[in-house]
């Protein structure tokens, strides 16, 4: 990651500046009230700034690392390996998230620390609260994992995922509350998402805030583990009938 480094530094500026950006939008917001739907000003740019720092396990780069494999047929030098074509990409994922959180979370602090000083937030943030949260974190990855996975197979039926792959990571962070908390969404609209599994993407942070009660961040939990489980037969099927599919010259 590091072989680019102009890369790095820009990509991190960027998100310093979309950052700094929301926070001038959510101070307009809250010129005209001092509670939004249960969540004052300090409370929604502590949210926005975590789920920004979580959001980094929600890696979908699974689909496009899979499409660029089959279009140039490099799948079938991996398959033919004595190593799970499976294991070896979550292995890959997963060094990518590390190292990508590695980068964020010096410049999630440093922002963290600017914003509590500069607007005079009292932080009651309790350790078992974290805790929890923390146990959230691998079962979004591997829900995403999973999920990307599915869609990734696909490519081997429609050739290109890439506007798949858009669709997909803006849908992802709708439905998630990345880019508002859900709590601001029509009552019609969650009643959906109550029965869909990416409400739980940003659970870390509502119970880091203190938003949801612990006996509900225990089911959630216990639902997330379940939805892991179905993405994971799920992919792992689409995956092995598509195979009798693929066809490959050259590689």
């Amino acid at each position: 990651m590091l072989i680019y480094r102009g890369s790095i530094v820009l990509w991190l500026l960027l998100d310093v500046f979309q950052f700094f950006m929301m926070v001038f939008l959510w101070m307009s917001v809250y010129n005209h009230s001092d509670s939004i739907q249960g969540f004052t000003l300090n409370e929604m740019l502590l949210y926005y700034l975590l789920t920004n720092l979580f959001f980094v396990f929600s890696d979908t780069e699974t689909m496009y690392m899979m499409n660029e494999e089959i279009r140039e047929g490099r799948i079938s030098m991996m398959l033919i390996k004595p190593i799970s074509y499976k294991a070896r990409l979550y292995s890959e994922v997963f060094g990518r998230v590390i190292g990508i959180f590695s980068l964020t979370l010096p410049i999630v602090l440093l922002t963290g620390t600017v914003i509590v000083l500069a607007f005079n937030m009292p932080l009651d943030i309790r350790i078992l609260n974290v805790l929890i949260a923390v146990l959230f974190i691998p079962l979004i990855f591997m829900m995403m994992f999973e999920l990307s996975y599915f869609f990734g197979t696909i490519s081997i039926h429609i050739t290109n995922v890439f506007g798949l792959a858009i669709l997909f990571n803006v849908m992802i962070r709708v439905l998630s509350g990345q880019l508002i908390p859900l709590a601001l969404y029509p009552k019609s609209l969650l009643n959906i998402l109550s029965y869909l599994p990416f409400k739980y993407m940003s659970y870390p942070v509502l119970i880091i805030l203190n938003k949801i009660p612990l006996s509900e961040a225990y089911t959630g939990l216990v639902l997330l583990a379940i939805w892991v489980g179905i993405f994971f037969m799920l992919s792992s099927l689409t995956f092995k009938a598509s195979m009798k599919k693929i066809v490959v010259f050259g590689g």
